[in-house]
């Protein structure tokens, strides 16, 4: 996309040459315009911040920082200079019908008489942030609609899927069964399975009371669980990408990162109002905090925002404004299904998000401070926030300061030296030989050299401070306007962008005393989660849904924007937004109005004539099977043999001391710390994924995982052949099987009933018997013959689908 980056303009006045002739702007200069610039610099879109087709935005400044047309200086309009250079990079229109020398001319003319342009010819057209777009829409107050079978809905939920499945004309199926329905529900709450003993306590409650009031009390006391908020947990690390390593090229390990983890699930389960939880996670720490508890409880939370990927490998060279895109890619996506990192480079293809959007919020970031991993050539941690009180953190570090502070100031002025030299060299290099170029790079790579040097030096006295607790935490910084970076290069500055957030969404700015003393994280918090944005409540509540129902009622759940999904019930999301919101923002009231709906309580069987109609089951009219997912298959299979641990894991991992960091490029971090505990406390790295989590559609860790796959691949049926973790469980499973009972059709019933919470019918015991018959028979003789042959009836049990899919 164009991008326009003018130099040399600073300070000068424009002079209309009066002795010009007057060009006719009606006549020659709009159908020029017309021809060569509207396109991208039009009504639709406004490349570069350029909008041709009026006036006032003509002559105002673009994201370059200067204006396209400077009445009476054609030398000093940049405009006129993109349409005459030569260069791959600056020359307008980029392809297509190059502008002739006589209609250059004509705009030199133009411009050089003064630019006239009659203000009665300005375009009629909207700009470009207007849009009638559903999803930048308000949030709308809707009443459930009206449904002829006035038996079947059990609440207002169910009245908005079934006027939908109604007017369509489709039939609905049955209700699942009790035993589908409580395993169901319990994997959608605690990713584990029910036991015997709650399958039958179930099943007696739904003959006693019936189904409804069954279910009520089933959801009420999986949400109050520990393991609810260890599962829900799991979603939300899928969405900020959490991980214990860093990302970068040697992919360093960030002891403390599992603090963030934790509040995570702790938020959950204590049902933090989830506007609460989202503004702790951006500016916990510019919250008031009555306790060092609280004060580390928020701080923590913002380990979010540190969760944000690093990049590279060289101090010197540090690509931070990839960090801060990360940042901003993940809060549009995770918070508000926008895809606004898209507008780091131009302004967005597709959705009203501009580069001064884009940027207006990379000063937010820019302002503030992140912690500093490590990485190849700086094999350290630093600007990690103290989890002590503030007066015991100055007197454990008070002989070290004065020579870390010192240091550090020597870094930073090679630091700004080396990037004030990286724009000169780059505004200079296209006018240079390549003499010159090779002489301007030779001192740039001196310099860098230097901060190299200085990087060490800090390094190695950061590495004699003593250990103290600390978060992997943000923390606010100097307060600056960021400037747009020209093609998404920080060497190529354009114009400033005051703080603030996107117009299409309010573009509410900063308070001018706000923007002086804090980076503004904490209105971007404000904004996030005002009751008036239109996304938020939409987004959460969606991809809820969507974890409980397989599909999105928007099936791109992180993209609400133009090339997203439209909402296949818009009525019910908006009802269901306004709900939570008005319900303090609970998600376990949102949980329990989803899984107590009759909605969500029918059967997965099938539909000759609504498959034909509605293959994808987008009204409902059914419940989407679906396959557990990783953790769940993991956890469930050590849960039934007796081995998972589900307390939480409450202690760091046994990463090397930081006195032994070398982690290279080549040799990056890559140790694994295996564990009984459930797999949300499973140590995660960004560079090296398990082949457990690669074969059964583990999520990214290095972005907004919105939707796992659900592959059906040969690895996952020899999985659970020959893996040795799936042999060593069902061992122990069996042992389990032996004791239970010494006859053989008691063990499979209790077998079966374990693992896929239902009896085994007569045909079944049957041929599992003469399974074990047959494996007895190859085995032979030994004294390990018994726990053998009912190892393997357990992994073949596992391998059914009944085990691995949710009917």
């Amino acid at each position: 996309m164009i991008r326009l980056f003018f130099a040399g303009m600073i300070g000068l006045t424009a002079i209309p040459i009066f002795g010009e002739e007057r060009i006719d702007f009606v006549h020659q200069i709009k159908p020029l315009l017309n021809r060569h610039c509207v396109d991208c610099h039009g009504a639709e879109e406004q490349n570069g911040g350029l909008r041709l087709d009026r006036s006032a935005a003509a002559f105002a400044e673009a994201d370059s920082g200067h204006a396209a047309i400077v009445p009476g200086m054609p030398e000093g309009s940049g405009l006129l200079a993109r349409v005459r250079s030569r260069s791959e990079d600056d020359r307008m229109p980029p392809d297509g019908d190059r502008l002739s020398e006589a209609e250059i001319d004509l705009l030199r003319r133009w411009i050089a008489s003064g630019a006239e342009w009659p203000a009665a010819d300005e375009s009629s057209e909207h700009s470009f942030p207007e849009t009638d777009h559903w999803a930048f829409q308000p949030i709308r107050a809707v009443a459930p609609p009206a449904v002829r079978e006035l038996a079947w809905p059990t609440g207002d939920l169910d009245r908005f899927v079934q006027a939908r499945r109604e007017a369509a004309g489709l039939a609905v199926v049955g209700d699942a069964t009790p035993v589908d329905l409580i395993r169901r529900a319990t994997y959608g709450l605690t990713g584990l399975p029910p036991t015997i003993q709650e399958v039958d306590a179930f099943r007696g409650r739904v003959a006693e009371v019936g189904r409804a009031e069954a279910m009520v009390e089933l959801v009420d006391d999986l949400l109050s669980r520990p393991t609810y908020g260890q599962r829900w947990g799991r979603h939300w690390m899928d969405w900020v990408r959490y991980a214990d390593t860093a990302g970068d090229n040697s992919d360093f390990p960030i002891p403390q990162a599992f603090l963030y983890r934790n509040y995570i699930i702790d938020s959950f389960n204590n049902d933090l109002p989830y506007d609460q939880f989202l503004i702790e996670q951006i500016a916990g720490d510019l919250l008031p905090a009555s306790t060092l508890e609280e004060r580390n409880r928020q701080l923590i939370a913002t380990g979010y925002l540190a969760m944000a990927r690093r990049f590279g490998s060289l101090i010197e060279r540090y690509p931070w404004h990839l960090t801060i895109e990360d940042t901003i890619d993940n809060v549009g996506r995770t918070m508000m299904g926008m895809t606004l990192a898209c507008a780091r480079c131009h302004d967005h293809k597709f959705d009203p998000i501009s580069a001064r959007d884009y940027y207006a919020m990379y000063g937010i970031f820019a302002s503030t401070r992140y912690p500093f991993p490590g990485i190849e050539l700086f094999q350290t941690q630093r600007d990690f926030v103290s989890l002590m009180d503030s007066a015991e953190t100055r007197a454990r570090l008070k002989e070290f300061q004065p020579e870390s502070d010192r240091l550090a100031a020597e870094l930073q002025k090679h630091l700004d030296r080396c990037e004030a030299r990286a724009r000169e060299n780059a505004l200079r290099e296209k006018d240079c030989s390549l003499e010159q170029r090779r002489k301007m790079r030779e001192e740039l790579d001196g310099m860098l050299i230097q901060a190299r040097k200085a990087g060490e030096k800090l390094a190695a006295h950061l590495r004699t401070l003593p250990e103290i607790p600390s978060a992997y935490a943000v923390a606010d910084a100097d307060a600056i306007d960021a400037r747009i970076q020209i093609k998404g290069e920080p060497t190529r500055p354009g114009a400033q962008v005051r703080r603030g957030f996107p117009e299409i969404l309010g573009g509410w700015k900063l308070d001018p005393d706000v923007a002086d003393s804090t980076s503004g994280r904490k209105q971007l918090a404000e904004w996030i989660t005002h009751p008036q944005n239109p996304l938020t409540a939409r987004v959460i509540v969606n991809r809820v849904w969507q974890r409980h129902f397989g599909t999105g009622i928007v099936s791109s759940t992180s993209d609400f924007g133009l090339r997203g999904e439209s909402p296949t019930h818009p009525d019910l999301l908006d009802w269901l937004a306004t709900d939570f919101m008005n319900n303090g923002w609970s998600l376990k009231h949102l949980q329990r109005r989803i899984l107590t709906s009759h909605t969500y309580a029918l059967s997965s069987a099938g539909h000759s004539d609504n498959l034909a109609r509605d293959p994808n089951n987008s009204l409902h009219w059914r419940f989407n099977r679906q396959r557990l997912d990783a953790e769940s298959i993991r956890d469930s299979v050590m849960m039934i043999a007796g081995t998972l641990d589900v307390s939480p894991q409450t202690d760091p991992y046994p990463f090397p001391p930081r006195e032994k960091w070398k982690f290279t490029q080549h040799h990056p971090f890559n140790d694994d710390y295996p564990s009984n505990k459930r797999s949300v406390y499973l140590m995660t790295k960004r560079l090296t994924a398990g082949t457990y989590y690669q074969t059964f559609d583990g999520p990214d860790p290095n972005a907004c995982t919105s939707n796992r796959d659900q592959s059906i691949t040969a690895l996952q049926a020899l999985y659970f052949v020959n893996d040795q973790f799936l042999h060593d469980q069902a061992s122990r499973f069996a042992e389990a099987v032996i004791h239970h009972s010494g006859d053989p059709q008691k063990r499979i019933d209790f077998a079966v009933r374990t693992l896929l919470c239902r009896p085994p019918t007569n045909e079944e015991t049957r041929q599992l018997l003469a399974h074990l018959d047959k494996v007895a028979a190859r085995i032979g003789d030994g004294s390990d013959v018994e726990r053998q042959k009912w190892a393997s009836l357990t992994r073949s049990l596992l391998r059914l689908n009944e085990f691995l899919y949710l009917d």
